[in-house]
């Protein structure tokens, strides 16, 4: 029985007979003395280790494996052979000075093939998340061409006028090659990255190169323009993030100009559940890509705490845009058919005048900014309610002896019937009083909202009589007129009527 000696190697611990230590340490021994003039001698003589360890690690997998001195011998002619970087080592040195002859037999290195060529990030040489560099490996180009590519379809698409969304395109397919290639972290790794074999001259040509590579003007150049490029989008992204929260918060609080929640108190749209969807499908993309910047500036490593962050973000995303994509759908849904029905009565009365004015109870009520149409009544959002004017026109037909109201009603609904018999159902509340006639339009609320029904009324009159429709319902009509040329058109049901 041959006695055992456990080692580290590379970090880790191999039991090797005393044949298979007596062969590994003389070998370390000789690259140690070769690689001692060697400003990155003990760089190198680290990652010989290494490499060794993952050798080792692919013949001898248990851990309570014993390294043959065959197997030694096999994984130092994979290596290289002392003879290749000094001559007065010879090969196959075993402990007591003899040649193997085992050894010498066959000194050719038959790792070629050994390592299949794979697609790895390059985080040794990286500028960003090392994508560049890997491709670079991978089709045998320098990675400057390939930054410089990346960076000059950015340019491209940005100057010729696509405009954001286009450069931003260029950003998701390096984050989406970033996310899909592993990086080259162990051994058979690079190995399979370089498609080289791991011989002592290719590591240390390796290292060579990567230290040539990482201080060049070139290399230094496009670090520099990168990361200008990173941090003007970052800035960019950071002010729209800005500019989106003080829009939202503007929004929220502001009854000046627009009013945005009497709109939503009207539409149904008002909920709690709405407006953070709302906020998250706003958001979210423009923090994740900032997060993204930032990292990449940082140089910070793309690691599993970072890919679950981003999937969680996205899950969140896409929850959101469902979200208000299946509120969208089901309104749509339900108000893609509509129908019209129309109500008339006449008026008979000796007065030559008739005059149209909304109800007392309504004159107290605020005006939406910027829209008459619309008044609202209540301080809190949770009791306010909202009533929509009806339009109201005159329209003089020389036929009539007498007034004529016609009060055109309009419901939608997912089919034809149905609309129909929504436009039926409507009433518009109203009172006339000789000469008054006076409209008591509908209060919409949180509970109770707008369902998209329209009222109309047209007043036909007699020339020999006029119609004085009193403010607010004068305005209404105007806020759904069309001017051309000095002209009056509203448009409806798909023609214009000329007054």
């Amino acid at each position: 029985m041959k006695p055992t000696v456990r080692v580290s190697i590379g970090g880790l611990a191999f039991n090797l007979d005393e044949d298979a230590y007596r062969i590994l340490n003389n070998y370390l021994q000789a690259l140690r003395k070769h690689f001692a003039t060697n400003p990155e001698g003990d760089e190198i003589i680290s990652d010989i280790e290494s490499r060794l360890s993952e050798l080792l690690q692919v013949r001898v997998p248990s851990t309570d494996g014993v390294v043959s001195e065959i197997e030694a011998q096999e994984i130092i002619k994979v290596m290289g052979n002392p003879k290749d970087f000094d001559d007065s080592i010879e090969p196959g040195i075993n402990g007591d000075g003899r040649a193997d002859k085992r050894y010498s037999a066959n000194m050719e290195n038959d790792s070629q093939g050994y390592f299949k060529k794979r697609l790895y990030r390059d985080t040794e040489n990286k500028v960003i998340g090392g994508v560049c560099s890997g491709l670079s490996h991978y089709f045998r180009i320098d990675p400057t061409v390939i930054r410089l590519l990346f960076a000059g379809i950015f340019l491209l698409l940005f100057t010729v006028g696509y405009k954001a969304p286009s450069c931003m395109f260029v950003v998701l397919i390096y984050t989406i090659l970033w996310i899909v290639m592993p990086a080259a972290k162990t051994f058979t790794q690079k190995i399979s990255m370089t498609g080289s074999d791991p011989s002592i001259m290719n590591i240390e040509d390796r290292m060579q190169t990567s230290k040539k590579y990482r201080g060049s003007a070139l290399s230094t150049l496009v670090t520099v323009f990168i990361n200008v490029i990173v941090g003007l989008i970052a800035i960019g992204l950071f002010m729209a993030i800005v500019g989106i929260i003080a829009s939202f918060l503007w929004l929220h609080f502001d009854t000046e100009l627009f009013g945005l929640n009497n709109y939503l108190i009207l539409t149904g749209f008002n909920s709690i559940n709405f407006k953070i969807a709302i906020v998250i499908a706003s958001l979210l993309p423009f923090i994740g890509l900032l997060a993204l910047m930032i990292k990449i500036l940082r140089r910070s490593p793309f690691t599993t705490q970072t890919m679950v962050s981003l999937i969680i973000g996205l899950v969140f995303w896409l929850g959101s845009v469902i979200y208000i994509g299946n509120i969208g759908v089901k309104t749509g849904r339900s108000h893609r058919a509509h129908a019209e029905v129309v109500e008339s009565f006449s008026i008979n009365n000796t007065s030559d005048s008739l005059f149209v004015r909304i109800g007392k109870d309504y004159l107290d009520a605020e005006h939406q900014p910027n829209n008459p149409a619309l008044i609202y009544k209540g301080k809190s959002e949770k009791g306010r309610e909202i009533s929509l004017l009806p339009i109201v026109r005159m329209q003089e037909d020389t036929t009539l002896t007498n007034y004529m109201v016609d009060i055109h009603k309009k419901h939608f609904a997912d089919n034809d019937i149905a609309a129909k018999r929504k436009a039926e159902s409507l009433k518009l509340n109203y009172m006339l009083t000789d000469s008054l006639l006076t409209v008591n339009p509908r209060w919409y609320s949180n509970s109770d909202p707008w369902s998209m029904e329209m009222f109309e009324i047209v007043v036909r009159y007699p020339r020999n009589k006029k119609v004085i429709i009193e403010d607010p319902l004068n305005k209404s009509y105007d806020i759904n007129s069309i001017t051309i040329n000095g002209h009056d058109y509203h448009s409806y049901h798909n023609y214009f009527y000329f007054d």
